[in-house]
């Protein structure tokens, strides 16, 4: 990985705008952490990191784009798209318990009796 945050947006930026045209590759975790000389896991490891973490979860986001795109087009099959959203990008089947029971509370505006007619 590379020492400052400054580099990593030149190398992010050059494995989508150059490295993936010239290559032919379609953008994934696997490809990016090779291109900038980690792996998967130390990929994924750094993503809360508070100097890089920004970068590498908007270049995981970028990935997540264009692959949802492809399966739109038919290009993936929609149980590839699946299964990489699942253990690349954090992506859930459905939320947990623990979501479901939001902490925020809801205001409803207007006339709620109106509304329940």
């Amino acid at each position: 990985m590379p020492k400052s945050e400054k580099r990593l947006k030149e190398l992010i930026d050059s494995y989508f705008e150059v490295y993936l045209e010239h290559s032919g590759e379609i953008a994934d975790i696997e490809s990016l952490a090779d291109y900038l000389g980690t792996t998967r896991d130390g990929f994924l490891s750094l993503i809360n990191d508070e100097k890089y973490g920004y970068l590498l979860k908007s270049a995981r986001n970028r990935i997540a784009k264009i692959k949802k795109q492809l399966a739109f087009c038919g290009k993936i099959p929609a149980a590839v798209l699946s299964f990489d959203l699942k253990n690349n990008h954090g992506y859930r089947d459905k939320p947990d318990e623990s979501e479901l029971q939001a902490n925020e509370p809801i205001i409803f505006n207007g006339k709620a009796a109106d509304w329940a007619q």
